[in-house]
């Protein structure tokens, strides 16, 4: 690599930590670079080999400023910098090489660059704020169109903001997803994305240093926020490969949803690894497999898109501890599965969730009666946490509570069947209810009444037997339907 060309990153010391982050997006990327700590070897003459690196070596030229940079009067950036100018010059005009990278909001030097032009009227890259990830993406693509490559790794890319330890990944992978998926001849790639999130998710839920089996305190408030942190930490993990399923439930045909059952499959078994520990904590590895479930569903059904609901959620058969045989992953998993521990929980993080309260302080208006339990606790959490994922498909808010109602009790049909075709002798009951049941009480949820007439008039013809849903029985549907209205109005009067 000595005569290698490399990204150059002049800096000073004093912006090391944010140099060290850019670096570990360039690594993540696979982008070569040069820089003084690594790049200087014992008795190298450095600033021969400074000149040499800027001069002989250098890809691109990023000039790292900050209020750090601009409070030293002498540095050796400074020197750095008026080579950096020298080679600019040389250069031909329009080829992206001289980049100011700010990692603060302050400005630019007027550095002379010739020809009526300075440093500040080169586009810049902001690497601080929210639009950290968006802003390392679009370096690192730049960085790969200077070394040749007409366009960005999607993977690498992806990697480079995973370095820079962005909240703005589940946007990233949508965008990502929404790309590669209409061309078949990106779905390696799309496919080594997917895989990569999903080990990224089962390689965390299997470090003790993230997700803990025992308590650090065993009772008290701070046992208590020790649970409610764990379960926020799962969703805030899950989320990415949400974004991801979100796209391909609503949009990928059918036969290309491999990628995204391997993943569900992949955080089943993980969630369902028989392991020793505190009971609540336990029950909260199955919150991963609960978000994903709830989003493919909420993805397809509100799309109408029935065949990708059954292969998501039907065909998928997992095999449990709990249950003799093989079960469609709708049966798998419901809302209240996760939460075995203290009766709080899921309302405290419905709160938090929805009024943006810290677990303390909304454990503290549960216990001092100051609010009122949630009737459903468990969907309250979801409908809050899963809204900004649904925000482009569903982006009026009358439209995703309509949406959210009907997957549940899509979801509580189909668990429904699954029971029918299960019993033997005895009555069986599905475990997929939520908001719908309160909200039905006043007049919000149409959804049950709609299927019944739809399959009344239709018969056959009714899209989800057509997609081969309920066996493409009409008897059956209409057994699912009867059994699972009569306990969702019994719950819905229960909780007035």
């Amino acid at each position: 690599m000595a005569d290698a060309k490399r990204v150059f990153i002049s800096y000073v010391k004093e912006n090391s930590r944010e140099v060290d982050q850019l670096c570990a997006i360039l690594d993540a990327a696979q982008i070569p670079y040069w820089r003084d700590r690594t790049s200087l070897g014992p008795g190298d003459a450095w600033r021969l080999k400074i000149r040499q690196a800027i001069k002989d070596g250098a890809l691109v030229f990023l000039a790292c400023f900050s209020e750090k940079s601009r409070a030293r009067d002498k540095s050796y950036m400074n020197e750095e910098l008026v080579l950096a100018v020298e080679e600019y010059r040389l250069r031909a005009y329009g080829r992206p090489w001289l980049v100011p990278v700010r990692f603060d909001d302050s400005d630019v030097p007027l550095m002379d660059l010739g020809a009526g032009r300075t440093l500040d009227d080169i586009n810049r890259v902001d690497l601080f704020g929210d639009q950290y990830a968006a802003q390392a993406a679009a370096l690192v693509t730049t960085i790969h169109r200077v070394m040749g490559d007409s366009t960005a790794d999607e993977a690498t890319t992806l990697a480079s903001i995973e370095a820079a330890g962005s909240s703005a990944r589940p946007a990233q992978l949508r965008r990502l997803t929404k790309e590669m998926l209409p061309d078949p001849s990106r779905r390696i790639a799309l496919d080594d994305l997917v895989t990569t999130e999903t080990s990224r998710l089962v390689q965390a839920m299997q470090d003790e240093t993230q997700f803990p089996l025992s308590l650090a305190v065993t009772n008290g408030p701070e046992a208590f926020a020790e649970v409610v942190d764990t379960a926020t930490r799962y969703w805030a993990l899950t989320e990415p490969l949400c974004a991801t399923l979100q796209v391909a439930a609503r949009w990928a045909d059918k036969t290309a949803l491999a990628p995204w059952t391997s993943a569900i499959q992949r955080v089943h078994s993980e969630s369902n690894r028989v392991l020793g520990g505190n009971t609540a904590l336990l029950g909260l590895r199955q919150l991963p497999l609960l978000f994903v479930t709830f989003t493919a569903g909420l993805s397809a059904a509100s799309q109408d898109r029935w065949d990708n609901l059954k292969t998501l959620l039907v065909d998928m058969v997992v095999t449990e501890s709990r249950r003799d045989s093989p079960t469609p992953l709708v049966s798998a998993i419901y809302p209240y599965l996760p939460f075995e521990g203290p009766d709080l929980v899921p309302h405290v993080l419905a709160r938090v969730a929805r009024e943006g309260e810290t677990s303390t302080v909304a454990l503290e208006a549960f216990e001092k009666k100051r609010v009122g339990k949630f009737h459903t606790p468990v969907a309250e959490w979801l409908h809050s946490i899963l809204k900004p994922v649904f925000s482009e498909q569903l982006p009026d808010e009358a439209l995703y509570d309509r949406q959210f109602d009907r997957t549940e009790i899509v979801l509580g049909l189909l668990d429904q069947d699954r029971a029918n075709e299960a019993a033997n002798g005895w009555r069986p009951s599905a475990h997929w209810f939520g908001r719908s049941t309160w909200r039905a009480r006043h007049g919000y949820v149409t959804s049950l009444q709609e299927f019944t007439s739809q399959l009344t008039a239709q018969q056959h013809a009714w899209p989800p037997l057509q997609a081969g849903l309920f066996g493409g029985s009409v008897e059956r549907a209409q057994a699912a339907i009867r059994a699972y209205t009569e306990s969702f109005e019994r719950i819905g009067w229960s909780s007035w």
